[in-house]
C-alpha cells in the first residue's frame, strides 16, 4: 500500500525534508538534523506537521455519558474550551489508544487520536456509543500543525490577532480565524515545552505553515521532523502508544496512572483502580546511561544479574548529552539512584535509575 501524504508534503520537499514512512504516512524525519531541530524547540521554536493524527467528532445528547463509560478519567474535569488527556481501555485494562478530548459544548467533543489506531478507535466508539450519539471521523479533512517552544506566543500573535491568545491557559483552546478560515488553537503539545496545536482544513494548511515560518524567522524558528518530536517527548518522559502504552499495558503500568480519576463505572474500572491503590505488576522507570552507550527499544534491563524488564523508549538526549531511556520493569525492584545494566549486543552498559521526568515543563 502506498503511504499517504499530508497537504504539506510539497512544502517539506522544498525545505529539504528527509521523508520516511510512519504509521502509513510519508513524513519528514528531519530537515537539518535531529539535534539542531530539538534544540530549536528548547531554545526558540519548532514547527511540526502532525496532520497524520486522527480527529473524531463525538456529539449528541448521549455523547458525554458514552465517553465516560470508555475512559478512566472524570469527564467532570472538562468544560467548554478545555481539553484533557486520557485513554480508551479494553476489558483487561490494556490501553486501546491514548488521546486528547476537547470539549466543544455539552453535547459535542473533539477527539485527537493516534494515526495508526484511528480506524480501531472509530470502530470501538461505534461499538459502544449507540444511543443519542453520532461519530464522525474528520481526519481526512483536517490538518494539524504544532508550534512548540518558548517563542511560540510571540510568533503566533503575529498570525492570529485575537485577544484570547494572550491569556490562553494550558489545556485550553478556542476557535480563532486565519485569513477568514476557522482554526482551533490549543495550548497543548508533545514536546515538554510551551506551545500550540493548530487544527485547520487541509486547504489552509500550506498558507498557515509558511506564514508561521515567516513570522518566526526573527525568533529562530525551524521546521522540525519526527526525529526531534521523539527525542523531545523522551526528555519530557511522555508515554508513547506502541512503546510505554499498548493493549497489554495498563495506564498504571504505562506511567499515566494520573488519568485514573473517574468515580462512575467504566470498562476495566476494577482492574485499574486496584492497581492505582495497591500497585501494578510492572512500572515505567527512567534511566540515564553512565557511559557513552545509547539505549534503544527492547534492550533488556538487568539488576543484580536478574532480567527485570526492557527499554520501551531510548535515545540520545541533546539537552543532557547522554543516553536516556524509559523502561517497563517488574515493580518495586529498583528505586531512584539504583544502578542497573543494559544489555547491548551481548555486552552490558551501566545506567542509573533517574527521577521522572528528565526535562520539566516550565510553561510560557
Amino acid at each position: 500500500m502506498t503511504a499517504q501524504r499530508t497537504f504539506l508534503y510539497d512544502d517539506h520537499i522544498k525545505l529539504g525534508g528527509k521523508m520516511v514512512e510512519f504509521a502509513g504516512w510519508e513524513l519528514p524525519v528531519m530537515y537539518s538534523s535531529i539535534i539542531d531541530e530539538h534544540m530549536a524547540v528548547r531554545q526558540a521554536a519548532g514547527l511540526f506537521d502532525v496532520s497524520h493524527m486522527g480527529e473524531i467528532v463525538v456529539k449528541g445528547r448521549g455523547a458525554r455519558a458514552a465517553l465516560q463509560k470508555l475512559i478512566p478519567t472524570d469527564m467532570g474535569r472538562l468544560e467548554k474550551g478545555k481539553s484533557m488527556y486520557t485513554c480508551f481501555l479494553n476489558d483487561k485494562g490494556g490501553i486501546i489508544d491514548d488521546l486528547f478530548i476537547f470539549m466543544l459544548s455539552d453535547n459535542e467533543y473533539y477527539l485527537v487520536v493516534n494515526a495508526a489506531t484511528t480506524q480501531k478507535d472509530v470502530e470501538w466508539l461505534t461499538q459502544h456509543c449507540k444511543t443519542n450519539v453520532s461519530i464522525q471521523d474528520v481526519s481526512a479533512a483536517t490538518a494539524k500543525i504544532d508550534l512548540q517552544g518558548p517563542q511560540s506566543y510571540n510568533i503566533l500573535k503575529k498570525i492570529i490577532r485575537d485577544d484570547r491568545l494572550e491569556n490562553l491557559q494550558r489545556f485550553h483552546f478556542f476557535t480563532g480565524a486565519y485569513k477568514g478560515e476557522p482554526v482551533l488553537i490549543s495550548q497543548t503539545g508533545y514536546t515538554g515545552e510551551f506551545g500550540y496545536e493548530l487544527f485547520c482544513i487541509n486547504n489552509v494548511a500550506s498558507r498557515l505553515w509558511n506564514d508561521v515560518l515567516e513570522a518566526g524567522k526573527e525568533y529562530g524558528i525551524k521546521p522540525a521532523g519526527l526525529g526531534a518530536r521523539d527525542t523531545l517527548r523522551l526528555e519530557a518522559c511522555y508515554s508513547l502508544y506502541g512503546h510505554e502504552l499498548s493493549d497489554t499495558i495498563t495506564p498504571v503500568e504505562g506511567g499515566i496512572g494520573f488519568v485514573v480519576s473517574a468515580q462512575s463505572e467504566y470498562i476495566a474500572r476494577d482492574i485499574v483502580e486496584y492497581q492505582k491503590v495497591h500497585g501494578a505488576p510492572r512500572q515505567i522507570i527512567c534511566l540515564e546511561m553512565l557511559d557513552k552507550a545509547i539505549p534503544r527499544n527492547e534492550y533488556r534491563v538487568l539488576y543484580n544479574n536478574q532480567d527485570i524488564g526492557y527499554i520501551t523508549s531510548g535515545g540520545f538526549s541533546p539537552v543532557f548529552k547522554k543516553g536516556v531511556a524509559m523502561a517497563l520493569v517488574t515493580s518495586g525492584v529498583v528505586s531512584v539512584g539504583d544502578e542497573v545494566a543494559i544489555v547491548i549486543r551481548d555486552k552490558t552498559s551501566p545506567a542509573k535509575v533517574a527521577q521522572r521526568p528528565f526535562y520539566k515543563y516550565s510553561g510560557k
